[in-house]
Formats: structure tokens, C-alpha cells, sequence
């Protein structure tokens, strides 16, 4: 990629439109490709049956702002769906492999999608309505809880509000941006940080936009009913005397999660600092689910990984990270603006590789959901501490025996114990080490302020550009000079 270094005789302020291009065409071509980027690449889940007709907005602007402060975040979402949704058709293939009956129900990439966003909810006497994923209609289809949900591919295509010619005319700026850019490498002409930055989103959303192309956008649910008015405690019931022997009395988001929940520790990270989000009401953590059973499926969580897609996958993610590398040696106005960008950029590269990595580790280390467990409760801090709580609260005369600052130490890891999971139920899955919070808070926040400093600078650097960014190329015929 060419550059220019600080020598260039000729450097502008402002460049008016002319013939080639100006500051203003770069800014706004830059500016609108990021925009639609972010915005029609998303796919939110499908909402509960009593949202209102803005309630998938909100969850769409949520995305979207997710998006914008980590593109690589959203391409994982995309990511993490799609391996799901495979996963899906490899049950559905066994269940009509054992049941000939079914061989002429269709289960395709759209419909594992459309389960796992929430598209079916589930009703039964005993509890309102609530959305089960592709594994759970599964295992109820298996064990004869539910009939298989009469709806086809077609279907699911008739219900859905995708937008076809929005994503046709963002691809197409998309594309446009991508070989004009390109075109200018091939020259040797030189990019300003802005055009870098909106040429990762656009590679990034490309990829993004291919992994959620079977999922639709679903105004209202469909709802599948037990088969012959069974309740779900029956269904939990008969889960304990057939499949899953330890099934603990208590469930936390949804009566049947024991059926695929399982967790990875990005899963858990993940978790806990959107429930942080949602109590400092920041926009990226989506809207609060205040039901249980849950009503719906939050668009920002993530399902569980199965296919070896993971691993070159969040290769992906890693690429566009070391894009902002790439002006490395481009023309900044002051020494300052160069470091705090290379210093930027080389954080922001090392941050996302870890994370590609810890994702990569989790997935080998996946574990049962500590909610599918019998569950007693939390552990306690240690039985010595547990003896001295029982002292403390005794109100005998062995508390004058205890030293002030045993019962000060006391208090204080009670409060940290009590930190390690923020959930409002309590669910163990939720548990974190305080240390983990702390350190991978503190990298992601950094990371956040990176991408903060590169959308400022890629203003501020407008300021004072060479003659040479300014030069156009072909817009109509790529690769022509």
C-alpha cells in the first residue's frame, strides 16, 4: 500500500470537489459505506409475542452499534449462528433417518436459523409461552412432546421482512468502494485512515452478510403446542426417568435449556459484562428480558459452537484487526497522531488475536451447564469462613471472641463472593473470577478505546492530507487508469 512521508510539498487543508475528488466525497463515500454497512448487515431475533412493531428496531440499532464499536463481534455472532444452524440439519438428518415417517418434512439451514432466533414458541398449560431452539424442538419431536412443526422452507421465505433491495444497493457500494480502493493500491496512489478503516468494515460485513444469509427477519413467532396438553413439568418429568437422570427441580431461563445448554467461557465472559451493560443502560447490551421463562432469545447472545467452521472462521476477525497496521507509515500531521495510531493498532491486533484464541480454547473445553446439574446452591467461602458467618449471626458470647478484622475480611469477600455472579436469578452460570473480570474488562475496555481513537483520528486527519490522496481513478471500469 503506498504512502507518503512528511516532505510532500504539497499538503491540504481542505480540498474542494474538482474533476477527481475532494475532502467532502471522501467523507461522505467513506461515512455512508460504514453506515450501511453496519446497519443491513444485522439480523435480529425474532420478538416475543407481546413486543410492539419498534421493539425489533431497537434490537436491530442495537446490533448495528455493535457493529460499529467491533465489526469482528458481529462477523462472530454470524459465525457462532451458522454453526448452530448446521448442526441443526445434522440432528433433523438422524431423526429422519430413525423415523421413515418423516422423510418428507424439510429441515434446511433456514429453518435452524429460523429456530434458533426464536421463530417457534412453545405453549403448554402450565406455562406461558416461551421460544425453544432447533436442539430443543428436536428433542421433543424425538420423544413425542410435540408434533413436527408443519412449516417449509417456502414459508419461512413468505414471512420474511428482509429488505432484498436495501442489501442489493449496500453490496453494491460496498463492492463499488472495495475496487475503487483497490484500484488505488494498484496505482500506487495513497489511502487516507478513513478509507482504510471503511474497507474492514466492508470485508468484514461481506463475509458477515454471507453467514446470515439464510436467516430471515421474523415479525411473530409460530407457536407449536404440547402434544395432547402435556405440561412441561411432565416433560421434565419424564426428562428425569428417560435422559437426564440428575435433572435438578430449578431452571433459570427456560424450563428446557437442560436440553442444550452448554457453556464455553467466552460464552460466560460474554454474559456477564452485557448483564454490566444492562445495568448502566449502555445500548450495546440489547434490550432487558424481564420474564421467566424467557420470551425470547436476546439478539447478542451467542449460541454454542460445533463445526470446524470456528477455527478458520475467527481467522477473519484477526485479518481485519491487523488492517489498521497498514497505515503504518501514512502521512499523519503530527508525530503524536502516528504513534498513538501505531501504538493503536498494534494493541488492537494483539487484543483481537487473543480473543480469536480464547474463543478457539473454549471451544475445546466446553462443559455441561452447571444449571442442567443437580444444584444446591453456591459454595461457600471456605468452611472456616463459614463457621465464623455462623458465629457472627449467632449473637453468643463467642462473638466478642472473633478479631475485628476476621469479620471485616469476612464482609468484604461476602461481597465479592456476591460479585462473582450479577445475575437477578442467580444462575450458576453466570459465576466468574473476579480476576478474569477485572483483566479482561480492563483489555476489552482499552480495545473499545482504540476504536475510539481511530473513527476521531479519521476526521481529525482530514484536516491535512497530500495532493496525491486526492487524485481520482476510474469510477466506471475497475482497473482502468
Amino acid at each position: 500500500m503506498a504512502s507518503l512521508n512528511s516532505s510532500d510539498p504539497i499538503i491540504y487543508g481542505w480540498k474542494a470537489s474538482d474533476n477527481d475528488r475532494g475532502t467532502i466525497d471522501i467523507l461522505w463515500t467513506c461515512c455512508i459505506t460504514i453506515v450501511l454497512c453496519c446497519w443491513v448487515s444485522t439480523f435480529p431475533n425474532a420478538p416475543s409475542l407481546s413486543d410492539k412493531w419498534y421493539h425489533q428496531l431497537l434490537d436491530k440499532l442495537n446490533l448495528a452499534f455493535m457493529g460499529f464499536i467491533g465489526p469482528e463481534y458481529l462477523f462472530a455472532l454470524a459465525l457462532n449462528q451458522l454453526s448452530s444452524a448446521r448442526n441443526s440439519i445434522t440432528l433433523f438428518r438422524e431423526l429422519h433417518n430413525e423415523n421413515p415417517q418423516w422423510n418428507d418434512k424439510q429441515w434446511t439451514l433456514r429453518h435452524g436459523f429460523f429456530a434458533d432466533m426464536g421463530g417457534f414458541m412453545l405453549t403448554s398449560p402450565d406455562q406461558p409461552a416461551f421460544p425453544i431452539n432447533a436442539q430443543q424442538l428436536h428433542y421433543l419431536i424425538a420423544h413425542g412432546h410435540v408434533e413436527y412443526p408443519e412449516i417449509t422452507k417456502e414459508d419461512i421465505d413468505q414471512r420474511n421482512k428482509t429488505d432484498g433491495l436495501a442489501k442489493l444497493i449496500t453490496l453494491w457500494q460496498v463492492v463499488w468502494f472495495v475496487v475503487a480502493e483497490m484500484q488505488r493500491v494498484r496505482l500506487g496512489l495513497p489511502l487516507t485512515t478513513f478509507e482504510v478503516t471503511a474497507l474492514s468494515f466492508s470485508f468484514t460485513m461481506i463475509i458477515t452478510s454471507v453467514f446470515w444469509y439464510y436467516k430471515p427477519t421474523i415479525s411473530t413467532p409460530t407457536k407449536i403446542s404440547t402434544k395432547g396438553g402435556k405440561t412441561i413439568a411432565e416433560i421434565r418429568a419424564s426428562a428425569r426417568q428417560r435422559t437426564h437422570p440428575h435433572l435438578p427441580n430449578t431452571w433459570f431461563r427456560t424450563p428446557l435449556d437442560f436440553i442444550s445448554r452448554r457453556q464455553m467461557a467466552i460464552t460466560t465472559h460474554w454474559s456477564y459484562y452485557v448483564e454490566i451493560l444492562k445495568r448502566l443502560n449502555i445500548p450495546l447490551a440489547g434490550r432487558k428480558i424481564k420474564t421467566r421463562p424467557w420470551d425470547r432469545f436476546p439478539s447478542t447472545a451467542f449460541p454454542e459452537t460445533f463445526h470446524s467452521i470456528q477455527w478458520p472462521g475467527f481467522l477473519v476477525p484477526v485479518g481485519c484487526c491487523v488492517a489498521f497496521l497498514a497505515p503504518w507509515n501514512f502521512y499523519f500531521a503530527t508525530e503524536t497522531e502516528q504513534f498513538l495510531w501505531r501504538l493503536c493498532s498494534v494493541y488492537h491486533t494483539a487484543f483481537a488475536s487473543y480473543v480469536a484464541g480464547y474463543v478457539m480454547y473454549s471451544m475445546l473445553n466446553v462443559k455441561e451447564s452447571r444449571a442442567s446439574r443437580t444444584y444446591t446452591g453456591f459454595p461457600e467461602i471456605g468452611e472456616g469462613a463459614h463457621n465464623d458467618e455462623e458465629v457472627l449471626q449467632s449473637g453468643g458470647t463467642d462473638r466478642v471472641q472473633v478479631p475485628w478484622y476476621r469479620r471485616l475480611a469476612l464482609r468484604i469477600s461476602r461481597r465479592l463472593q456476591r460479585l462473582r455472579n450479577i445475575s437477578e436469578d442467580g444462575d450458576p452460570d453466570m459465576e466468574m473470577k473476579l480476576r478474569q473480570v477485572v483483566l479482561f474488562g480492563i483489555g476489552a475496555a482499552l480495545y473499545c478505546l482504540c476504536r475510539i481513537f481511530f473513527y476521531v483520528e479519521n476526521f481529525v486527519a482530514m484536516r491535512s492530507q497530500p495532493a496525491q490522496v486526492y487524485i481520482g481513478v476510474n469510477k466506471f471500469i475497475p482497473f482502468l487508469p
